[in-house]
C-alpha cells in the first residue's frame, strides 16, 4: 500500500501556501490527529504533517487559530487555504469530499447508529483518564461499560470490523483510544489480558484493528503510549487520552 505523506517540524515562520495537498498541523502522539491521520491515509488523500511542539507552539499559528485546537486540516481552495477543526469535523469532511473508499455507511439510519456510538464513546475516553489519574480508584468500571456496549454492537452486526468487512469510520474513530487503552498491560498485564473472554468479539475486533495497513503506519507501542502518558500528564501538557 503507498501512502501520500511528507511530514515536516513547524518552524519560526508560516509554511508555504498549499496547491495540490491537504496540511495537518498536529501534536505528535495526540489522539484526536491520530484519527484524522488514519482517515487521510485511508482515503489515499496527499497530505503532509506540519508538527507542533505542544510547549512552543509558533506566533504564527496563534495568530491562525486563536482557540489553539489540535488538530487542525488546511485546506487549497479558489479564494486561499481555509481552516478546519474537530476531528470528527474534519473526518467527515475528509470522507464526503473523497469519494475513494467511502468510510460512512450509505444506509442513513446506520451512519446516524455510528454517530450516537461515537458519542458514546466519549465516556470510555473521559473513563480513561479517570482510571489512570486516580491509579484505577475511579474510571476502570466505566471503561468496562462502554467496552461492553461496543462488544454487543458487533455481535449483533456479526461482523468482524464496525464497518463490515473491512474498517469504516466508526472503527477509525476510536481506534486511538483502544491503542491507548493497552497501556494498561503496562500496569497489570494478567488483569488485562483476563477481560479477552468477557469482551471476545471485541478482544477479536482489536486484533484485526492491529493488523490493518492504515492503523500499522501510525502505531505505538503500549510502552511508547504509557512513557508519553506519564510525561505529558507530569509537564501539564493538556493531554487527552
Amino acid at each position: 500500500m503507498s501512502f501520500y505523506y511528507q511530514e515536516r517540524p513547524a518552524g519560526p515562520t508560516p509554511p508555504g501556501p498549499l496547491s495540490n495537498k491537504l496540511r495537518l498541523y498536529h501534536v505528535d502522539m495526540n489522539p484526536y490527529g491520530h484519527r484524522v491521520l488514519l482517515i487521510l491515509d485511508a482515503k489515499k488523500v496527499p497530505y503532509e504533517v506540519c508538527k507542533l511542539d505542544p510547549l512552543r507552539l509558533p506566533e504564527w499559528f496563534r495568530e491562525k487559530n486563536p482557540r489553539l485546537k489540535i488538530p487542525v486540516l488546511e485546506i487549497p481552495t479558489d479564494q486561499g487555504d481555509k481552516y478546519l477543526f474537530e476531528s470528527i469535523v474534519i473526518c467527515d469532511y475528509l470522507d464526503e469530499r473523497y469519494t475513494r473508499n467511502p468510510l460512512h455507511s450509505r444506509d442513513p439510519f446506520v451512519k446516524a447508529q455510528d454517530r450516537l456510538l461515537i458519542e458514546r464513546f466519549n465516556e470510555l475516553i473521559k473513563g480513561s483518564l479517570e482510571c489512570f489519574d486516580t491509579n484505577f480508584a475511579f474510571g476502570n468500571e466505566q471503561i468496562i461499560q462502554t467496552v461492553n456496549i461496543f462488544e454487543k454492537e458487533l455481535e449483533s452486526r456479526g461482523t468482524v470490523y464496525f464497518g463490515g468487512d473491512r474498517p469504516g469510520m466508526l472503527d477509525y474513530m476510536i481506534w486511538p483510544w483502544i491503542e491507548r487503552l493497552y497501556m494498561l498491560r503496562c500496569l497489570n498485564p494478567t488483569k488485562f489480558d483476563e477481560k479477552r473472554h468477557v469482551f471476545p468479539n471485541f478482544a477479536d475486533w482489536g486484533d484485526q484493528m492491529q493488523l490493518d495497513e492504515v492503523v500499522k503506519k501510525h502505531a505505538s507501542s503500549p510502552e511508547d503510549n504509557f512513557e508519553y502518558y506519564k510525561n505529558a500528564r507530569a509537564h501539564s501538557m493538556g493531554y487527552y487520552l
